[in-house]
């Protein structure tokens, strides 16, 4: 696999943006009319990894300053999108307005101290794997190179608990099955031998999630 992903990391990032450019075109037209606050939030968060696999795609092309200025938006839209993930899961598990609104002050919470982290995250540009993008450097306040990196995987865990509960219900398997993808995906690195590659290997994590949020919110419309 390492030697798969080194060689054509360039090609499987390309086929993981059709998936998730494909994702979010799908998601936008179920929403179209409807105004589902949870299809929009499945959206925003597809769109969001979309711009971050396209800046890492293309970094090699781009000039230094305009490709650090890109990769602060991708730790800014990592910070910002992740705890959408929360309210995805409220949202699917059918969470009333009051109760939403509950979930939304501690979205709003998380979000706030993850667009700081962003901002306050120091870039270093590195050149691996056929791609040349921003890693957070030493020199970022550990706080924040922590905090970014519990929350990719601490907003996952409502969408696994969240899932097994529709599944009990009948409901289907795809919340959970999003949050699996994404937890598993993100393990599989470390767990390999090649954290190194994590970015890669999480990114098909990340667009297997989101092509399941696609399914969950096809068959919650049919429903």
């Amino acid at each position: 696999m390492r030697g798969f992903l080194i060689g054509n990391g360039p090609l499987v990032v390309v086929v993981l943006l059709v998936v998730e450019a494909a994702v979010l075109v799908g998601l936008l037209r179920l929403n179209r009319g409807r105004k589902s606050p949870l299809v929009l939030c499945m959206a925003l968060v597809t769109a969001g990894l979309l711009f971050d696999g396209a800046v890492i795609l293309l970094g090699r092309y781009l000039p230094e300053g305009l490709l650090r200025a890109l990769s602060r938006g991708r730790y800014l839209f990592h910070g910002l999108c992740m705890p959408l993930l929360l309210m995805i899961t409220a949202y699917a598990l059918g969470a009333k307005a009051k109760v939403a609104k509950v979930f939304w002050i501690l979205a709003g919470a998380l979000m706030a101290a993850g667009a700081l982290a962003g901002l306050l995250t120091k870039l270093d540009v590195v050149d691996f794997a056929g791609f040349v993008r921003c890693t957070a450097a030493d020199a970022t306040p550990h706080w924040a190179d922590r905090y970014l990196s519990v929350l990719s995987v601490a907003m996952v865990i409502p969408l696994i608990l969240g899932g097994i509960w529709l599944m009990i219900q009948k409901k289907g398997p795809f919340l959970f099955l999003s949050g699996l993808f994404m937890f598993a995906f993100s393990a599989l690195g470390p767990a390999t031998g090649n954290i190194d590659l994590i970015f890669l290997i999480g990114m098909i994590g990340e667009a297997l999630m989101v092509l399941c949020f696609l399914l969950h919110a096809i068959k919650a419309e049919k429903a």
